[in-house]
């Protein structure tokens, strides 16, 4: 990712997780079913499409991002797990409200709401050429991009910084899954690693 160096765990286990994927036949699958949805052409040339880097300065599409929370990282009195799991279901990226989220590959907006006391201010994002979802929470209000807009790598999904309620979240959340989740936001029993969704979009690691 642009900007900086990612540490070797996270890499690991993502790629671990995609190989798992794999050997299950579900990425195997995937450019059949979504060459006919998508027109001509194949999945390799999606992902030589996605595979430029994102703007400088940025991680996990971030302007000026830090990771502050990993994927299934274990926090005491957590609520937002699945079933009573106290482990985070999603990636957090630290940065100052306001901040630029570029798009991580092309795709279409599907969802978009605020959901008071857990994502905030979010929009949910899917990727056709990987049939993957991923849902963003959050955001700065009013930065957000429609439900039906269209978008291509690099444009401006939100800003980061839910300030509704009075409240300042200084981070963006990431939470990743499987297909097209339409307009419900990704639920903590139906997630999977962000990075699954990166690496799958061909971006630099």
């Amino acid at each position: 990712m642009a900007g900086h160096a990612p540490t070797r765990s996270r890499i690991s286990l993502a790629r671990t997780a995609v190989a798992a994927l794999a050997s299950a036949g579900l990425l195997a699958a995937l450019p059949v079913t979504t060459a006919a949805a998508t027109g001509p052409g194949t999945i390799a040339a999606a992902r030589s499409a996605d595979a430029a880097a994102l703007p400088a300065g940025t991680w996990w599409g971030v302007k000026g991002g830090y990771t502050t929370a990993n994927y299934n990282e274990y926090f005491p009195g957590y609520q937002f797990g699945c079933n009573g799991d106290q482990r985070h279901k999603g990636v957090d990226v630290g940065a100052p409200t306001g901040n630029r989220v570029y798009a991580w590959g092309n795709g279409r907006v599907v969802g978009r709401g605020y959901d008071a006391g857990g994502y905030n201010r979010w929009i949910q994002v899917y990727f056709p050429s990987v049939n993957m979802s991923l849902t963003l929470g959050h955001l700065l209000d009013g930065s957000e991009l429609r439900v039906g807009t269209t978008f291509r790598k690099g444009d401006v999904w939100a800003k980061v910084g839910t300030k509704a309620d009075g409240l300042n979240h200084a981070h963006t959340h990431f939470r990743a899954a499987r297909g097209n989740h339409g307009a419900s936001p990704i639920g903590p029993c139906e997630d999977m690693n962000p990075f699954i969704i990166w690496d799958a979009l061909g971006l630099p690691s």
